[in-house]
């Protein structure tokens, strides 16, 4: 400094120019689900501190912050500062996508199915899903639809579809199928051999819950468990046949055969009269 023409001695001091640090790189693990965790993630800068801002008002100093149970509101570009001894560089940017998840499908079937038949399984249509089916005797099936043969007592229960749409997996809809077993063929009987002009009477032994089908010669057909023919003819003379059905299901038929005997002519009489 110089006063009244005289300069006194220097005085001195140091300027200390600190670099910006770079942009960090921003990533995460977009996309995500709805319900799942957002993972932020910046790389490694040597002293750096972090500034995270981004959708729904988040802001974090973590360098890889987590943010469970993601919402739609959440979705959207977040960003990312470094600041080294006081300096803050530009900021690195990721965009985190979350997907929607989907609804429960509505599961179906043709409950009840009787044993030997086919299970017909059936899920709502979710526009872009896949569908996965679990349910019992171990079945599992990615039809949207899916169909199961031969039906036994061990595939009966619940059914389980779920729906994946961009890789997001919702909750599980699901249906019970009943596997009803199928009657025995009942024990048919008849009072054959029957005379021309008598009645037959068919048997067909009891089974609980059953209903009963008969068919015979001479276009004859009945729903009684034990039916009766009056005035036989030779052309009721034959195989017959019942079968009963259970909750639905119809088993093997049962047979048997009815012989009618015609009646004789009347014998003519004679004497040695007188």
């Amino acid at each position: 400094a110089t006063v009244n023409g005289c300069t006194g001695p220097a005085g001195t001091t140091v300027v200390v120019v600190n670099s910006t640090p770079a942009a960090p790189t921003a990533g995460s693990n977009s996309p995500v689900c709805e319900g799942g965790t957002i993972n932020l993630t910046a790389n490694t800068i040597t002293g750096a501190t972090y500034s995270w801002t981004g959708p729904n008002s988040f802001t974090s100093t973590d360098q890889n912050p987590i943010i469970p149970n993601a919402t739609a509101a959440m979705a959207g570009t977040y960003s990312v500062t470094a600041t080294v001894n006081g300096c803050t560089g530009p900021a690195g940017t990721t965009v985190v996508v979350v997907n929607s998840t989907p609804a429960a499908p509505t599961a179906g079937s043709n409950s009840p199915v009787c044993e030997g038949g086919t299970i017909n399984l059936t899920a709502s249509t979710i526009a872009g899903a896949t569908y996965s089916w679990t349910g019992p005797n171990s079945f599992t099936s990615t039809n949207q639809n899916p169909t199961i043969p031969n039906a036994t007592a061990a595939m009966a229960g619940t059914y389980s579809v779920t729906a994946t749409v961009n890789g997001c997996t919702g909750p599980a809809g699901t249906t019970v199928v009943v596997v009803n077993s199928t009657p025995a063929a009942p024990t048919a009987g008849s009072n054959s051999p029957v005379c021309e002009g008598g009645t037959i009477n068919l048997t067909a032994n009891t089974i609980t819950g059953a209903t009963y089908s008969w068919t015979g010669p001479n276009s004859f057909t009945s729903t009684d468990q034990n039916p009766t023919i009056p005035n036989a003819t030779a052309a009721m003379a034959g195989t017959y046949s019942v079968t009963a059905t259970v909750n639905g299901c119809t088993g093997p038929a049962g047979t048997t055969v009815v012989v009618v005997n015609s009646i004789p002519g009347t014998p003519t009489a004679g004497v040695n009269s007188p």
